[in-house]
């Protein structure tokens, strides 16, 4: 049993995120709160996250899992209006879906979620880390992606570097110093490098409003961890994404 109402920013961050990488989710909703891991076709990026039940209007739960078609899920959302609620009921016995948003009520069946995958997050430490303004991250990387796929991070206790280099000198070097940062860590210099394709949309949705900060932990080889939270702290999101390898 599900029943759960929200406000509709709340939805839209949830289904917009995940669209990054999918079409459609497993949701698991636990007594605490609302937990969901997803990884592209690929198998290149990997995104997670916990929404603690406060961060809902009401929140009356029997743990349950429900596979969500995102889009559809994404197309009602645009009826809703700024101040709108959005209005979810799930009976597994039935496997069906309600969903309400104003007066529009929509029915889903539910996806079976014994064919989706179950990601786990990489157990990594990272020596490096860097926090920035996420809107000032999104056009660097906004920047990045006019000349090339691919971007080259890079760090040292100074700054944190944004960089594209592609034939006939062409190139995007976007330069943060540490007092442009909300924190650097950086124990030696580290960069490594990654695709675009599945990083710039991201973050020109966390930019849109979803967050103020993200953090950046890389090192050489080594997947790309950004992480953010949203609602006070009651959502926390984290994103990895599988380096470049470039042989020699």
């Amino acid at each position: 049993m599900l029943r759960i109402t929200a406000k509709q920013q709340l939805m839209r961050e949830i289904v917009d995120i995940l669209s990054v990488l999918t079409s459609e989710a497993k949701l698991v909703w636990g007594e605490k709160g609302l937990s969901v891991s997803v990884v592209d076709g690929s198998h290149v990026a990997l995104l997670s996250a916990t929404i603690a039940d406060e961060c809902f209007e009401t929140y009356e739960i029997e743990p349950v899992e429900i596979g969500l078609d995102l889009q559809k899920m994404r197309d009602l959302l645009t009826l809703a209006g700024p101040s709108d609620l959005v209005e979810m009921d799930y009976d597994d016995a039935v496997g069906a879906i309600n969903v309400r948003v104003g007066e529009v009520l929509m029915i889903l069946r539910g996806i079976d979620t014994s064919t989706m995958d179950n990601p786990n997050q990489p157990n990594l430490e990272f020596k490096s880390k860097a926090t920035i303004d996420s809107e000032k991250l999104s056009r660097a990387l906004r920047a990045a992606k006019f000349v090339g796929g691919e971007v080259d991070l890079s760090m040292d206790k100074n700054e944190l570097a944004v960089s594209v280099t592609v034939e006939a000198g062409e190139g995007v070097n976007v330069k943060f110093e540490s007092g442009e940062l909300s924190e650097l860590i950086c124990v030696s210099p580290t960069h490594s490098t990654y695709s675009l394709q599945y990083l710039g949309e991201l973050t020109k949705k966390l930019a849109g409003g979803f967050t103020n900060e993200v953090s950046l932990e890389f090192e050489e080889k080594y997947p790309l961890r950004l992480s953010w939270m949203s609602n006070e702290g009651g959502a926390r999101w984290t994103y990895f994404l599988a380096p470049r390898i470039v042989n020699d």
